[in-house]
């Protein structure tokens, strides 16, 4: 099945529930559907480990300095927690952008690679986070039967369970499985660097300690940077930064709060440096974006704002 016919079904299950353009969130534990008519501005945003599938249209995102474009037919699977400028380039009212973001389940991906043990993951794969391939006939399937599930209470209590590990397996074995399986393998690399970022995630207004932070997950300081780059595209310190000033972001959107008060509560101690590494981000100074961004949706159709720690 290609990805036109999964855009079929995107389309019909929005249709049924009056969901024009925007985005709906399944009964479907971390399932999003997305339509959008038009072209929409650049935002910041936080993705979590998922599987975004694009059934027509386009979307590019910036990861630091590095662009990953994907379209009709492919997908971006995402295996590390990284600050994202999100862009999608492609859609009409003739043609509108249908996408689909699951939330991996790494409980499912766990038992998926203990049970696989020395036949796992086929192919190598880029140590990068962020992969784009192919859609391919056993994910779009795995899907397809994943859609089936909303509107049936009883068979989504009974077959969700058994999708997900469809959908994992595939992923393990498919050409982005080295990634995937490393989320879940534990004192490897890639799952260290996971715990500093979460350590980062949740201490974000605290002075970064490069030195301790690789010490807390086993490595030393250069082996942890440069690991940490090479799945982020940003240095520990870059990587602290985006989610400062996205939380910031956050609390002048959703709660009102001045620049100043916003800066102290993220950790800034000069205002006039946040000012300036804020408008550096978002492209203007704190008042005038904010404002600008009241109200404002993203490519996905989810406000900017809520965006900033929600999956995919």
């Amino acid at each position: 099945m290609k990805g036109s016919e999964l855009g079929e079904r995107i389309s019909r299950i929005l249709d049924a529930r009056f969901v024009g353009n925007g985005h709906y969130q399944t009964p479907i534990p971390g399932l999003i559907l997305m339509r959008s008519y038009s072209q929409m501005p650049p935002q910041h945003m936080l993705y979590r480990p998922t599987l975004c599938v694009v059934a027509q249209g386009a979307k590019e995102i910036m990861v630091a300095d590095r662009a990953v474009r994907y379209g009709s037919g492919q997908t971006l699977v995402v295996t590390i927690e990284a600050p994202v400028l999100s862009h999608l380039i492609k859609a009409s009212a003739g043609s509108p952008y249908l996408g689909v973001i699951l939330e991996l389940d790494l409980s499912a991906i766990r038992e998926v690679v203990t049970q696989l043990g020395k036949d796992g993951p086929r192919t190598g794969g880029s140590a990068f986070g962020l992969e784009v391939h192919d859609l391919d006939a056993q994910i779009t399937g795995s899907l397809v039967r994943l859609l089936g599930l909303i509107g049936e209470p009883t068979a989504l209590d009974i077959l969700y369970p058994s999708i997900m590990r469809e959908i994992s397996y595939w992923l393990v074995r498919g050409p982005a499985g080295r990634n995937v399986a490393r989320m879940v393998i534990p004192d490897g690399q890639p799952h260290r660097i996971a715990q500093a970022i979460a350590h980062l995630r949740e201490n974000y207004e605290v002075a970064i300690n490069v030195k301790a932070l690789a010490k807390s997950v086993g490595m030393s300081s250069s082996s942890f940077h440069q690991h940490f780059k090479t799945m982020t595209s940003m240095s520990p310190l870059q990587y602290q930064k985006h989610l400062r000033l996205l939380e910031a972001r956050r609390r002048m959107v959703s709660d009102g709060d001045q620049a100043a008060v916003a800066a102290v509560a993220v950790g800034y101690e000069s205002v006039s440096q946040f000012s300036r590494e804020y408008a550096r981000m978002f492209g203007a100074p704190p008042r005038r974006e904010t404002r600008r961004a009241l109200g404002e949706r993203d490519p996905e159709g989810i406000k900017a704002s809520d965006r900033a720690h929600a999956p995919g």
